[in-house]
C-alpha cells in the first residue's frame, strides 16, 4: 500500500518535472525572444537616434540658412529703400519739428538730484540764453526790415540799378500833332532791354619808323601788345570768357561753341580747349600760392569726389597698374592698336563708359577768417597715398569725414595731423535709417538738433565763450549719448542693418567726431567743404568728363582759381581778364614777380583783389547770402524759444 502510494507520489513528481521542464524550455524560449527582440529595439533606437541627430543638424543648417538669408533679404530690403530715397526720396535733411514735440533727454535714472545751489545755476543760464534769443530775433527783424527799407529808397521798386548804362529813345508827337502845343514837361519811363553779347576783332596798327639816311638803325614801332602766348590771335577777354562759362557757369565745350555763334563767331573745340590749356598755364604760380597758404593754416577741412576722364591712351603701365586694383577691372582681351605709350587702345573698365575712368577731385578749403580760398587737387586713384602726399608736411587740424583715406589719417601721419570727424556725416548716416528704425534714428537726430543749435548760439560768440558754452551743454549732451549708445535697444540692432551701420559709425569714429569740443575753432562738421563741392557736381553733370589724364590736374587749378574768385563774390570774367593779363605779363617779362610770396602774386589773391577792386564785386549776391543766413538763425532762435518748457505763471 505504501509503496503503491510512493509510486504515485513519485510519478506525479516525474509529471510535475516534466511539466515544469517543459515550462522552462518554453521561459527560456520566450526570454531568448524577448533579448531577441530587446537587441533589435536597441539596434533600431541606435538608428532612430542617429537619424534624429542628423535631422536635427540638417534643421539646424536650414535655420541658420534661413536666419541668414532673413537677414540678407532685410538688408537688401535696406539697400533697395537707400537706393529708391536716393533716386526719388527726398533730398533735404532739414527737419521740421512739431512746436509741440518734446526733446529727448536720455538722462541716468538712478543719477543724485542736481543740488539747489546748481539748479540755481542752470536755471539762471537757460533765462540767459532765452533773453539771448529774444534779443537776437528783435535784432535780426529789425536788421532784415531796415535792410528792406533802404533797398526801396535806393533803388524802389520799378527802378533799376544805378550802375546799369541808360540810353535815351525819345518818343514825340508828329510836328502836326505838335502845333499849337506848349511843352511843360519830358515823361520818363525805364524799360530794360537785353542785348546779347558781342564779340570784334580789333585791328592793332602800329606805325614804323626808319631813321632818315641811317638805315643801320632798323625799323622802330611800338611793341606789341601782351598776349597769353606770343602770338596769340585772342584776347584775355576771350579767354577769361571761356574760363568763366566753362567753370563758373558749367557749360560744356560745344555749348560754348553755340553761345560764340550767337555773338558772331563759331570757334572749333580744339581752339576753345586749347585756350583753356594756356589759362591753365598762366595760372599756375597763383594756385600754387593759395595751396602754400592754405598749408600754412591750423585748421584744413577737406572733401573728395568723383569726376570721370577720358583715358585717350594718356595712361603708362604702372598707371593701369594702379587701376587694376579696383573691383570688376578687365582689360581687353583682344589686344587693339598701340598708342606711342605701348597700352592698348581697348583698354576697358567694367562700370565704366568705354575709353574712361573713375578719378577722383580732392578739396582742401580753410576757414573764412584764415586763408578763404579753394584748392582741387587731381588722383586717378583713391588710395591713402594720394592725400597722405597732398598732406605731407601739414601739420594741424583736419575737418573731413571718417570714410576712405581719412579713416586712419591721424595714424599714417604719426600724430602729426589731428583728424576732427564731421558730425553731419554720422547724422545722415541716421536720417537714412529712419525707415529701417524711426524709433532709434529719431533719437539720434535729437541728440544732433541740441548739439547743432548750441552751435548757432555759439556762432556771434568770441572762442572763450563758446569753448565754455560747449563744455557747459555739449559734453553732457554727448555723454548721454554714449549711455544711450551702449542701451540694449542699441545693442540689438543688426550690424549689417541701415541703423547697425549708422551705430557703427558712431561707435567707430566716437574719439574722432568729438575733437571739436576741445578747441573752440574746429567746427562741429565739414558743411563748408561739401557746399564748396557742390558746384562741381553740377559741372560733373554739365561737361561730363576730364579730357586727357595729362590735363586732368591742369584743369582743376583753373577751377581752383575760379571757386575761389565765385567764394568772394566777384565778377568771374572781370577778375579772370586782369589776373590772366599780370600773370602773363609777369611770365614774359619779370618772372622774379611769380615767386611765392611776392606782393604781386598775393595782390592777385582773390580776397586781396576784390578789396582792390569793389566794383567788381557782386554785392547783390553777397547781399542774398546774407539774408538766407539770417533767416536761417531767425527761424532756428524762434524753433528754440518754442522749445523752452514754459515757467509756471508766466
Amino acid at each position: 500500500m505504501n509503496h503503491k502510494l510512493l509510486r504515485e507520489r513519485l510519478q506525479q513528481s516525474e509529471e510535475r518535472n516534466a511539466v515544469l521542464t517543459r515550462d522552462v524550455a518554453a521561459l527560456r524560449m520566450t526570454v531568448d525572444q524577448v533579448v531577441n527582440e530587446i537587441a533589435t529595439c536597441r539596434r533600431d533606437y541606435e538608428a532612430l537616434r542617429r537619424d534624429y541627430e542628423s535631422l536635427v543638424d540638417a534643421t539646424r543648417v536650414i535655420t541658420d540658412e534661413r536666419n541668414l538669408l532673413r537677414q540678407k533679404v532685410a538688408e537688401l530690403e535696406a539697400a533697395n529703400d537707400r537706393l529708391t530715397d536716393m533716386r526719388w526720396g527726398r533730398q533735404s535733411e532739414r527737419r521740421n519739428d512739431s512746436p509741440d514735440q518734446l526733446r529727448l533727454n536720455f538722462g541716468d535714472d538712478n543719477s543724485e538730484p542736481i543740488p539747489a545751489e546748481e539748479q540755481k545755476i542752470i536755471t539762471a543760464q537757460a533765462e540767459a540764453d532765452k533773453a539771448r534769443d529774444l534779443e537776437l530775433i528783435q535784432r535780426l527783424e529789425a536788421q532784415r526790415l531796415a535792410r528792406r527799407e533802404q533797398r526801396k529808397q535806393e533803388h524802389g521798386r520799378e527802378e533799376f540799378p544805378p550802375h546799369i548804362e541808360r540810353r535815351t529813345r525819345v518818343i514825340d508827337l508828329t510836328e502836326e500833332q505838335k502845333r499849337g502845343l506848349k511843352l511843360i514837361g519830358v515823361k520818363v519811363t525805364e524799360r530794360l532791354r537785353f542785348k546779347k553779347g558781342q564779340v570784334y576783332v580789333e585791328r592793332i596798327e602800329r606805325p614804323q619808323y626808319v631813321v632818315d639816311g641811317e638805315p643801320e638803325q632798323g625799323v622802330k614801332s611800338a611793341p606789341a601788345p601782351l598776349a597769353i602766348v606770343e602770338g596769340s590771335k585772342y584776347d584775355f577777354s576771350v579767354v577769361a570768357a571761356m574760363a568763366g562759362l566753362k567753370y563758373a557757369i558749367h557749360v560744356p565745350t560745344y555749348r560754348q561753341q553755340d553761345y560764340f555763334a550767337q555773338c558772331g563767331w563759331f570757334p572749333s573745340r580744339s581752339t576753345v580747349n586749347d585756350l583753356l590749356n594756356y589759362a591753365v598755364a598762366t595760372i599756375e604760380p597763383l594756385y600754387q600760392q593759395m595751396w602754400r597758404l592754405l598749408l600754412q593754416q591750423p585748421i584744413l577741412l577737406g572733401d573728395d569726389t568723383h569726376l570721370r576722364v577720358l583715358l585717350r591712351d594718356g595712361l603708362t603701365e604702372e598707371e593701369w597698374a594702379q587701376l587694376s586694383t579696383r573691383k570688376n577691372f578687365r582689360r581687353a582681351s583682344k589686344e587693339g592698336p598701340l598708342s606711342g605709350n605701348g597700352v592698348s587702345s581697348n583698354n576697358v573698365l567694367v562700370n565704366d563708359l568705354p575709353g574712361s575712368a573713375t578719378s577722383y577731385a580732392w578739396l582742401y578749403t580753410s576757414l573764412d577768417l584764415l586763408a578763404p580760398y579753394n584748392v582741387f587737387h587731381w588722383s586717378l586713384t583713391h588710395q591713402n597715398a594720394v592725400i597722405d602726399g597732398h598732406l605731407a608736411t601739414y601739420r594741424g587740424i583736419f575737418v573731413g569725414d571718417a570714410a576712405g583715406a581719412n579713416a586712419r589719417l591721424q595714424q599714417r601721419s604719426d600724430g602729426r595731423i589731428i583728424h576732427a570727424s564731421c558730425n553731419m556725416h554720422a547724422r545722415r548716416e541716421f536720417i537714412q535709417a529712419e525707415s529701417n528704425d524711426p524709433i532709434l534714428a529719431s533719437q539720434a537726430i535729437s541728440f544732433y538738433q541740441q548739439l547743432y543749435d548750441i552751435e548757432e548760439r555759439g556762432k556771434t560768440m568770441d572762442l572763450a565763450a563758446l569753448h565754455k558754452l560747449r563744455k557747459r551743454e555739449a559734453v553732457p549732451i554727448w555723454n548721454r549719448m554714449h549711455h544711450w549708445l551702449d542701451g540694449d535697444a542699441a545693442r540689438r540692432a543688426l550690424p549689417r542693418s541701415r541703423i547697425g551701420e549708422a551705430l557703427g559709425y558712431l561707435r567707430n569714429h566716437w574719439s574722432a567726431l568729438t575733437v571739436y569740443l576741445s578747441d573752440p575753432r574746429i567746427p562741429i562738421d565739414n558743411a563748408q567743404s561739401e557746399q564748396t563741392l557742390r558746384p562741381l557736381t553740377v559741372g560733373r553733370n554739365n561737361w561730363l568728363s576730364l579730357g586727357h589724364p595729362q590735363a586732368a590736374a591742369g584743369r582743376l587749378q583753373l577751377y581752383s582759381i575760379v571757386s575761389s574768385a565765385h567764394r568772394h563774390h566777384l565778377m568771374i570774367d572781370d577778375y579772370l581778364e586782369d589776373v590772366l593779363y599780370k600773370l602773363a605779363d609777369a611770365q614774359q617779362n619779370h618772372p622774379t614777380d611769380l615767386e611765392l610770396d611776392s606782393t604781386y602774386l598775393t595782390d592777385l589773391l582773390p580776397d586781396r583783389w576784390a578789396a582792390a577792386h569793389p566794383q567788381s564785386v557782386r554785392k547783390a549776391r553777397a547781399e542774398d547770402r546774407l539774408d538766407a543766413y539770417e533767416a536761417k538763425r531767425l527761424r532756428r532762435a524762434k524753433a528754440r524759444l518754442q522749445a523752452r518748457p514754459q515757467q509756471p505763471g508766466r
